[in-house]
């Protein structure tokens, strides 16, 4: 799957530890962080994403 810029950041937004009410007056600041961080990592602006999976089987 692949994400663009704006779909990473409003994942981000999902979680409660930077949920814009937490963030509160930094949002923006964050938001701008966030956004240079990950365009230095992929100026391209488009992220794959590889969704990785595991299962336990027991029996008793």
């Amino acid at each position: 799957m692949v994400r663009t810029l704006d779909e990473l950041i409003g994942l981000q937004y999902s979680n409660s530890y930077t949920a814009p009410a937490m963030l509160g007056e930094r949002r923006k600041a964050f938001e701008e962080d966030l956004r240079q961080a990950l365009l230095t990592h992929e100026p391209a602006g488009r992220y794959e994403e590889t969704i990785r999976t595991e299962a336990l089987i027991a029996t008793r």
